[in-house]
């Protein structure tokens, strides 16, 4: 189903559209100047499902570049910064948060 979305703030019947909000369709002449001047466009519901977008790291680690002792690998020696767990061979730590009792 097509419906009609604001995208500037429109005063329609007393009432106030914000962007993204749905606008009625009964009054033909509004729809179209709406749509003719780019305050409102049609949007379908199909086309409306939501996509995730993963977050990549774009800079570099924090810490300065050296040789560590004892050295992980080269490419993780940075001066200031521990290698990762994976590379210490760490073991997660415990919860700290108490079992819930069932009484």
């Amino acid at each position: 189903m097509r419906r009609l979305i604001a995208v500037c703030p429109i005063l329609f019947e007393s009432q106030n559209y914000n962007p993204g909000d749905e606008l009625p369709t009964h009054d033909i002449g509004f729809v179209k100047a709406w749509t003719k001047n780019g305050a409102a466009i049609w949007k379908d519901d199909k086309k409306s499902e939501k996509h995730t977008i993963k977050a990549k790291p774009v800079t570099a680690s924090a810490g300065l570049p050296g040789n560590a002792y004892p050295s992980a690998r080269p490419e993780q020696d940075l001066i200031g910064k521990p290698p990762s767990r994976r590379a210490r061979g760490a073991q997660p730590e415990p919860s700290k948060r108490r079992e819930k009792s069932c009484e």
